[in-house]
């Protein structure tokens, strides 16, 4: 398995030679290369990397979640269709990130389910019938928790991310609509959400199409628009990468501010399916890539650029 050092990993995502305008394309200036996968999988959607590098997988066709070793070995999983607390109808995403809690979004459930690094259940953020509008959410496209235990959600129904305390209480509405909100911060169709550092909330806003900042009591940061679509977001260390769904594959953002620093060019040998590209996580080092069919653990290479 190989895996790049953070040292490496750092020091490719500061390639920037400049201040660069927000919104701004940079070249890509490494090569993120899939060889061998590590694991097979069927209509893979979504993954997730603990501090372990296990990685938790969500496969949609049969409502399932997996967790894998560092090495493709299947650990846990939890599946089924349904509704009782070991079931999904379309789990849409996964957040292993603080490790002790892993949070699953369950789209058609209307909730968000805690279990433990085992896959043991714990607990269900659900707000589908509170009378309060504040408080209630509806289709999760996804889920993110910071190292405080806030659980936030990207709220599919009413476009806008609520967050809830480790409690499952609902603590604010972050990106909803309202007169006094500027319009900067407004929400329209968030899917990817990630925590950056400063625990920091990174939404994936637009459909893909705008990144958006904000701290942990809502307050707009920063917002650029990417001028194409992108498909997922993660966060390690103060970068954040935006998997694309075209050339570059992916583009690299400081964690505050969303300043562009450079981008990689995915490279798949021809041991490496051809299946979408789903999902992309980067962590402690490692850098995980989730196709349709398979999960890589890929090494970056830098890219040669013809001289002018």
């Amino acid at each position: 398995m190989k895996i790049v050092s953070s040292i490496l990993l750092l020091s490719l995502t500061a390639c920037a030679s400049g201040p660069h305008t927000v919104g701004m394309v940079v070249p890509a200036t490494t090569k993120l290369v899939a060889e061998k996968p590590l694991r097979p999988f069927h209509e893979a959607a979504a993954m997730s990397v603990d501090q372990f590098l296990n990685v938790y997988v969500v496969e949609t066709s049969g409502n399932v979640v997996i967790k894998v070793s560092p090495t493709g070995d299947s650990l846990h999983a939890v599946s089924g269709f349904g509704s009782d607390h070991y079931q999904f109808n379309g789990p849409s995403g996964v957040d292993a990130r603080i490790t002790n809690a892993v949070f699953i979004s369950d789209r058609f459930n209307h909730r968000i389910e805690q279990y433990t690094k085992d896959l043991a259940y714990s607990g269900t953020l659900y707000t589908r019938e509170n009378i309060d509008p504040a408080t209630r959410f509806g289709y999760p496209a996804a889920v993110a928790a910071d190292e405080a235990g806030n659980i936030y959600v990207a709220d599919g129904e009413n476009k806008r991310v609520v967050k809830a305390r480790s409690d499952y209480s609902v603590d604010r509405v972050i990106g909803g609509y309202s007169d006094a909100v500027r319009p900067d911060a407004i929400l329209s169709n968030p899917i990817s959400l990630a925590i950056g550092r400063d625990q920091h909330l990174i939404v994936l806003d637009n459909g893909g199409t705008s990144l958006v900042e904000f701290d942990n009591l809502g307050n707009l940061l920063a917002r650029t628009q990417l001028g194409e679509d992108a498909r997922s977001i993660s966060a390690s260390n103060d970068s954040i990468f935006v998997l694309m769904n075209s050339e570059p594959n992916v583009r690299l953002f400081l964690g505050t501010g969303l300043v562009e620093l450079g981008g990689w060019r995915l490279v798949r040998t021809n041991n490496a399916d051809s299946s979408p590209v789903q999902d992309l996580c980067v962590r402690n080092g490692a850098v995980y890539l989730l196709t349709r069919e398979a999960l890589y653990v890929c090494h970056l290479e830098r890219l040669e650029v013809p001289s002018q």
